[in-house]
């Protein structure tokens, strides 16, 4: 079973409407890129960001887990194509005007040399000019949430709990468990373990300068205190 697979006819639920994350993210790719027309989502999950965009932007999808782009396929319009594949080495036969990565999704890769390869993917996706947009948990932001005894959320009836543990290296455990109610009243358990790992920001940078130009870097608010983002954004040079 692929990571979230298990979770994902409640990730929706959990992580709320996109509308605003995908307005900020269509304005940095406008302020980059002059006529934007074609987009790739990379980690698209249940495809929120690339429905909300679809009306801006010709859409294509890209995820690891088949049971996040069951749901994904649900809210997209039949003909947008999503892909099944790994972030770090994916090929597809067409290139895009933009090529973003949301939702801390490259964290999931958790040897820097996986997210060279998926840099490597995004480059060779991009057309000229093209813009690539991700956002990253930093050292310090998983820090953070590993020093946070546990984080419980409702949602509905259902109750998400989320417990952050420090691995060795820079990687993290994120434990997450859903307590899902059932029509008895009961709560049925649905257990998952997602390890994510992070990296200087300089490696980061020099690895992004290796292959793009424009290199920017935003600092955002999350919506919460306890959720700080940093996001990458540059171009490849036409």
């Amino acid at each position: 079973m692929a990571f979230y697979d298990l979770l994902a006819p409640h990730y929706d639920a959990v992580t709320g409407d996109s509308a605003t994350e995908a307005a900020f993210i269509d304005e940095v790719i406008r302020h980059a890129h002059p006529r934007p027309v074609t987009l790739l989502e990379v980690a698209c999950g249940t495809g929120g960001i690339i429905a909300s965009l679809a009306g801006a932007y010709q859409v294509t999808g890209l995820d690891i887990s088949p049971g996040m782009l069951a749901v994904a396929r649900q809210k997209l319009p039949a003909e947008t194509p999503l892909h099944l594949a790994d972030m770090s080495r994916f090929k597809l036969d067409t290139t895009f005007d933009a090529v973003i990565c949301v939702y801390n999704g490259v964290n999931h890769l958790l040897g820097f040399s996986a997210w060279k390869g998926f840099f490597d993917c995004a480059y060779r996706h991009l057309n000229d000019g093209g813009v690539f947009v991700f956002d990253t948990y930093t050292i310090s932001n998983l820090k953070m949430l590993a020093s946070i005894p546990e984080i419980v959320q409702k949602f509905g009836g259902n109750y998400l709990r989320i417990r952050v543990r420090a691995g060795a290296e820079e990687v993290f455990d994120w434990n997450i468990e859903v307590l899902e109610l059932q029509r008895d009243g009961r709560y049925k358990s649905l257990t998952e373990v997602i390890r994510t790992a992070s990296f200087p920001l300089a490696d980061i940078g020099e690895a992004l300068s290796e292959r793009f130009v424009n290199i920017k870097i935003i600092e955002s608010d999350g919506g919460t205190d306890d959720e700080y983002r940093t996001w990458f954004t540059c171009t490849k040079d036409s």
